[in-house]
This record gives structure tokens, C-alpha cells and sequence, in this order.
């Protein structure tokens, strides 16, 4: 398994990445990203896919990922330390956890990934998966500590009222922007351009930039992807397979009708 992690790297050099999502979990779909030219695949095990406790589950994905030369970017469903090892074992290097309410909440999982962590021994174990090539990789502890990256959603308000201790949390690798249930949380569901909402959102992505904590977050749009990389965000969720495959396809039906009609 290649020891080297070019999210971590490129985010930690102040350099923005690109992602889209793969719902259907596909190796051949994560290979294809990779050969597009993205920097990350979104694998979203909080709403979807199979449970992220089978690590037999990341053996296709990883292996895919280091054919297209792409990182996994995947969400877990909770701050479950023992998740987030066993996860990291099977050679995924970059994680999300979801629906964060505390720093001491966020420290507990960060510690989960560091074999060092704030100059004491942390809570990672050594493992003989794919991680350490399976117990022979050279210098695995180091290289482990140097590149797996944990970050954390900011979609609770309890998050936001706490913001300062998270972003403090020592090796925290990043915070990802949750909008849509922060407009849940903010008592505007649904509505992402709500002025509270917006405001919320503005502040978080300050608060990151201040404390060079790289900020994540979610654009369809290119225009907007291009606003949000100029505002400090570094993370870049540009979209998915169906979203994508419904427009393609469905402007090809349309077009197709048309040019049908036309005869």
C-alpha cells in the first residue's frame, strides 16, 4: 500500500482539493474519478453503503483508489474510537465524523488515529492489515502519524458554540461544513440561504481560516466552487454519479427529443 497521503498534503500547503461522491461505492466509479483528475472520492457510510465495521468492505475500495491514484474520503457514522481504528487498519487514510457537539468529543477521535498524540502515546494500536502492508511496511508508525487525517462536521449549533476548543484540538486535519443540518439546527429546515444560516456558515469559515484549520465544503456549481476557494474553503465537494448522470442523460433525452421533433 502507498504510505502517502496528497489530501493531507496538499490541504496543509494552504492548496484547495477537489471531490465528488460515489453513492454507489463502486471501485470502477472511484477509478474513474481518479483518472478525471480528483483529489478525493466521498464515501458516505453515515446514511449509506454496507457497515463500515466489515474492513473487508474497504479492500476493493482502497485498492481502486490507489489505481486512480485518488484518495477515499470517508464518513463515518459515529466518534466510535474503536471504528475509527479498525477503519484506518484497512488502509483508508482521510475521515469524517459527522454531528459533532464537543472538543472533547472531537480530541477523543483525533486521538483514536495517532500512535503519538500531543506528546504522550496515543489510542492507535499496531495492526498487520493493509495499513502496515500487512506487517511489513517500513517506518509504519511514523508513516501512519504523518499522514492519516481526521476532520469533523460542523452541522450543530453546539459545535458552533464551541468552535474556538474544536479548531484548538491538537492534529485536528480539518471541519467540514454541514449546511443542510445546520439550517435543521438554526430552526430554518431546509432553507441553506437563510441569513442566519449564511451568517452561521460565514463565521465558521472565518473562525477556520484564523485558526488554519482547512474548511470543507459542498459546491455544484463552478462558479460557486470558485467563490468558495477564494473565501478560504480548501475542501471541495463538487457533486456525485447520480446527480451527474441525471443531467447528462436527462440533456441528452431532452436533446434528442427535440432533434426528433424537428424531422
Amino acid at each position: 500500500m502507498e504510505q502517502h497521503n496528497a489530501f493531507r498534503e496538499r490541504i496543509e500547503n494552504d492548496e484547495a482539493v477537489l471531490g465528488a461522491r460515489a453513492s454507489t461505492f463502486s471501485p470502477a466509479l472511484i477509478e474513474i474519478y481518479g483518472n478525471l483528475g480528483l483529489d478525493f472520492v466521498w464515501l458516505d457510510f453515515e446514511h449509506t453503503g454496507e457497515s463500515p465495521w466489515d474492513s473487508m468492505v474497504f479492500e476493493d475500495l482502497t485498492r481502486a483508489a490507489e489505481a486512480g491514484d485518488i484518495e477515499l474520503f470517508v464518513r463515518l457514522p459515529a466518534p466510535d474510537p474503536a471504528l475509527i481504528r479498525k477503519v484506518l487498519d484497512a488502509g483508508v487514510r482521510n475521515l469524517l465524523i459527522p454531528r459533532i457537539d464537543s472538543a472533547a468529543e472531537v480530541r477523543r477521535a483525533v486521538e483514536a488515529t495517532r500512535f503519538v498524540y500531543d506528546e504522550e502515546p496515543g489510542e492507535r494500536g499496531i495492526a498487520g492489515g493493509r495499513s502496515s502492508a500487512y506487517g511489513n511496511a517500513d517506518d509504519y508508525v511514523r508513516r501512519e502519524d504523518e499522514n492519516v487525517c481526521l476532520g469533523v462536521m460542523i452541522e450543530k449549533t453546539t459545535a458552533v458554540s464551541e468552535l474556538s476548543e474544536i479548531l484548538s484540538v491538537p492534529e485536528l486535519g480539518f471541519v467540514f461544513i454541514g449546511p443542510g443540518d445546520l439550517s435543521v439546527q438554526l430552526g430554518h429546515p431546509g432553507n441553506r440561504d437563510h441569513p442566519e444560516v449564511q451568517e452561521t456558515i460565514d463565521q465558521i469559515v472565518a473562525a477556520g481560516r484564523d485558526a488554519s484549520v482547512p474548511v470543507g465544503g459542498i459546491a455544484h456549481d463552478p462558479e460557486l466552487a470558485n467563490e468558495k476557494i477564494d473565501a478560504g474553503y480548501r475542501i471541495i465537494r463538487l457533486g456525485g454519479e447520480f446527480e451527474s448522470a441525471q443531467q447528462v442523460l436527462g440533456t441528452r433525452l431532452d436533446d434528442l427529443a427535440e432533434l426528433r421533433d424537428g424531422e
